[in-house]
């Protein structure tokens, strides 16, 4: 149930809060930040942005210091040694709460706004009145990049008009609404730190509590994908991750067999669509085509494993020993 909102009057101007959770990538992190100086934003807001360092070892501090003189905005730097997804953005939630934001926009490390991004998020917002507003992230593939992999489009994430309703979001490029995460009562949840898939739970959890999704075509962050991701072991990981995360979500919001058996019927089917398209498929379109149809029998599998129970540690870093959510550790699909 929503508490009731709480409204932040700042005599006819917007703060908004840039949060950027960051670990170890300082040339991302400081790419990310020339891109932000370039942004336009309304003459009636009020722009800081802050980077949250998950590394224990403080490595974006120098990246922060050097970039903000001059820096067209407030440049903040806050530490959270505490490792994980969940924890970084939990933090971002709480400092934007109470530091009074209007509102709090979020962007991911790998990525770079176009000029547009944060008006396209605010005019959006302002005309659907929503409580959160979702950005287009289109993917950049680097020079060098298998044919295969740029046929089977395999990163690219959905599109939508501008202004369309969603059920769901993601974190990294999203503007959210102060006063609806405190009527909500909702964070990132932290079971999920090395998982994945936190903020899809997240901004299902904002839904189910009609909260409203909008998405914005023109607020674009292009997203780099990262060199080592370029295989075929990372996609079907990736595609594993994906069916149990939805899994996931689907026992954390709702209890009772008939989800777990809408989700294992779901993935059955998933499983023989994979399945029957494997040849055709492969015909048609080569590696690409193989790798789309048993993307569908690891989606299958991944849902699979997390009915009963399991959590694939996708994002389990390197200095995290022998860490288990619900019982088992099915691997390790990389460092954040």
């Amino acid at each position: 149930m929503r508490r009731e909102s709480t409204r932040i009057d700042r005599a006819g101007t917007k703060r908004v809060c840039v949060a950027i959770p960051t670990y170890r990538r300082k040339r991302l992190l400081s790419a990310l930040l020339e891109g932000l100086r370039e942004i336009g934003v309304p003459t009636d807001c009020e722009v800081s942005v802050v980077v949250f360092d998950n590394d224990i070892d403080r490595s974006a501090e120098t990246t922060v210091v050097s970039a903000r003189f001059p820096f067209p905005f407030s440049l903040e730097y806050v530490h959270v040694p505490e490792p994980g997804l969940a924890t970084v953005r939990n933090r971002a939630l709480d400092v934007a709460i109470s530091s009074s934001f209007e509102f709090l926009a979020m962007i991911d490390d790998d990525e770079c706004p176009q000029r547009q991004w944060l008006e396209e998020l605010l005019r959006v917002q302002s005309t659907s009145d929503a409580d959160a507003v979702i950005g287009a992230v289109p993917q950049e593939l680097p020079k060098g990049t298998p044919r295969w992999i740029r046929r089977g489009r395999f990163f690219d994430l959905p599109v939508y008009d501008d202004g369309a309703v969603l059920k769901y979001g993601y974190s990294g490029n999203c503007l959210l609404k102060t006063s609806t995460l405190v009527a909500c009562d909702i964070r990132f949840d932290e079971a999920l730190n090395f998982a994945g898939g936190e903020d899809m739970l997240f901004f299902r959890q904002l839904y189910l509590q009609r909260a409203k999704i909008v998405y914005a075509a023109r607020a674009v962050a292009v997203e780099e994908v990262h060199q080592d991701r370029l295989n075929l072991s990372y996609i079907l990981r990736m595609q594993f991750r994906r069916g149990n995360t939805l899994a996931i979500c689907d026992r954390r919001l709702q209890k009772g067999p008939v989800v777990t058996w809408l989700r294992a019927g779901k993935s059955v089917i998933r499983l023989g669509i994979g399945l029957c398209l494997a040849l055709p498929l492969t015909a048609l379109r080569g590696k690409a085509g193989a790798v789309a149809a048993f993307g569908y029998v690891m989606q299958a599998l991944g849902a699979f494993a997390g009915l009963l129970g399991h959590i694939y540690l996708g994002y389990r870093r390197k200095t995290v020993r022998d860490c288990r959510i619900g019982g088992t550790s099915l691997g390790n699909e990389g460092d954040v």
